[in-house]
């Protein structure tokens, strides 16, 4: 009996055994993307951003990558600051002289118009930085280059992009080390006074490390042959099939569909001062 031939994994297989499996292929996750801010921003209804973002927050809750905890970190920090503004500026302070006012002291009053275009304006924000958070937290550079190549976008485009996406954790990691370092000569970095004293240096140290990667990647980028090949591999190994094809084709036709029907009156959907004075 002739002995077991040893089988030989590399780094790659590893890693490829380690990542969680997706069930879309990075260039569906695109083109869902992309057709769900049309229709936020194509629809007037707050109905619209609702439903995307809560179809965000299913998607979160049910990803192997995306936490719920910090993708709701995220966009707590992003949208409350934006709830708090737009509720002061038009809700509180809408400059309309015929309004229906709901609630009034002194110079400060609730009315439904400025606040229907507060409510329309957070929602569809809301929902736009939701949905950049759950695909920004669960994409990589190779996963977002090869949805932009099957997506037929050219080698030397998506290259960038990905690389782009890749200096979104590299700022951060260098903005550790650089308060670990003030930290480690004496400096206060705890204190917001303190932080914002380093500020302009950290802006300096973070443009100077930023110039560095993008030269040195556009050295690699040159160097392969990237831009100029026509036929590039895939990094990663993705799920794909008919029936994901279909959806990234039927998909841009179905927003457009509801965006003509919306405009035309054919979809009929209320507005938030409609749903504000119902209420």
């Amino acid at each position: 009996m002739s002995p077991a031939t040893p089988v030989r994994h590399t780094a790659a297989d590893t890693a490829g055994a380690l990542r969680p499996r997706r069930r879309l292929h990075p260039a569906t996750e695109l083109v869902i993307l992309a057709c769900s801010l049309l229709l936020v921003f194509g629809i007037p209804s707050p109905i619209v951003p609702v439903i995307i973002l809560v179809g965000t927050i299913v998607t979160v809750a049910s990803s192997p990558v995306v936490r719920l905890r910090t993708w709701s970190m995220t966009v707590g920090l992003l949208c409350l600051p934006t709830l708090a503004v737009l509720t002061v500026v038009q809700g509180l302070f809408y400059p309309g002289a015929e309004v229906h006012v709901l609630w009034q002291a002194g110079p400060a009053r609730l009315s439904v118009e400025g606040l229907s275009i507060a409510v329309q304006i957070w929602l569809r924000v809301s929902s736009l930085i939701g949905m950049c958070a759950l695909f920004g937290l669960g994409v990589d550079s190779a996963r977002l280059f090869d949805g932009l190549r099957r997506l037929r976008l050219p080698s030397g485009v998506a290259y960038v992009c990905a690389s782009a996406s890749g200096l979104i954790p590299l700022i951060g990691a260098r903005t550790r080390h650089i308060l670990e370092a003030r930290r480690a000569r004496g400096w206060a970095t705890d204190s917001w006074r303190v932080r914002i004293r380093l500020l302009p240096g950290i802006v300096v140290g973070l443009v100077t490390a930023i110039l560095q990667t993008v030269d040195q990647r556009h050295d690699v980028l040159e160097a392969s042959g990237l831009d100029s090949s026509s036929t590039t591999v895939a990094l990663q190994d993705h799920t794909d099939g008919t029936g994901q094809r279909l959806l990234r084709i039927l998909t841009p036709f179905a927003a457009l569909g509801l965006i003509a029907a919306s405009v035309a009156g054919v979809l009929p959907l209320p507005g938030a001062a409609d749903l504000i004075g119902g209420a």
